[in-house]
């Protein structure tokens, strides 16, 4: 079999882009891999816009195919390339992995900026000219997500959508464990799609490390996570598929805005 040609737009740590890059990954396909630098805004320019008219990573592009939305994409791959598959095994089962996805799509990943963004985005931010933030602002469409960056942009972590969010993912937790208390993995004894769309997440909170949310309130999460990054797809480590240095800045900052957690 010719190898695919596959392209992989995405931001290093953005949940949806890892999303997906971990699909490919459990699959063994080889692509390619285009950072788009959202601290920067280069998912607005036209070249971008032009491939994903939202300006949202990930853009996966498969020969002609040219594909946005990170659940749509991962259901995409399993229907394109079946080995190694990542439904659930039974229309059941396969019922409820959308249902996490769905999860995640409305109320997991619109919660999740007021986490990220202050850590990944708002230093680089807080260097630039304030006419150039301005600029970068006035690019975002959408007044909502326009205010909210500004929020957070003054506020970091201490804004109420960051407390928000992480009240958020306190609940998630909770409902995962549920989920967790009979079995390895969200849906039965099949690592699913399911399992994927929240693993990005939960990476993340450890590489900002903030273990704490969930290994502290629910030890049935802790181990799915701990089982899901130890999976081979990711040897010789979860972290060994990220910039070292990406890491150890982000791991920096995210101790700065985990003191302020902690201490609010």
């Amino acid at each position: 079999m010719v190898d695919p040609d596959i392209t992989l737009y995405n931001y290093p740590l953005s949940p949806c882009g890892e999303k997906v890059r971990f699909a490919l990954m459990e699959k063994g396909l080889p692509f390619r891999l285009v950072d788009i630098d959202l601290s920067r805004k280069a998912n607005l320019a036209p070249d971008y816009l032009r491939l994903n008219p939202k300006g949202f990573v990930p853009t996966l592009v498969v020969g002609n195919d040219v594909l946005n939305e990170s659940t749509v994409i991962n259901e995409y791959l399993d229907e394109v390339f079946p080995d190694v598959p990542l439904k659930a095994a039974t229309p059941g089962a396969r019922a409820e992995m959308r249902l996490w996805t769905k999860l995640v799509d409305e109320t997991v990943h619109p919660a999740w900026p007021a986490i990220a963004w202050p850590i990944l985005v708002r230093p680089s931010w807080l260097e630039q000219p304030a006419e150039t933030v301005a600029a970068m602002l006035d690019k975002l469409p959408d007044p909502a997500r326009r205010e909210r960056q500004r929020r957070m942009l003054r506020d970091g972590v201490a804004s109420p959508d960051s407390r928000a969010a992480l009240s958020m993912v306190e609940g998630l937790c909770d409902q995962m464990a549920e989920a967790l208390a009979d079995r390895p993995w969200l849906t039965g004894d099949r690592f699913t799609l399911a399992d994927l769309a929240l693993l990005p997440y939960f990476f993340a909170l450890d590489a900002f490390g903030m273990r704490a949310v969930f290994d502290r309130r629910q030890s049935l999460v802790r181990d799915w996570y701990d089982r899901a990054a130890a999976r081979p797809a990711y040897r010789p480590g979860l972290r060994s598929h990220f910039a070292a240095d990406r890491l150890a800045t982000v791991a920096r900052l995210g101790a700065e805005a985990w003191a302020i957690i902690e201490a609010g």
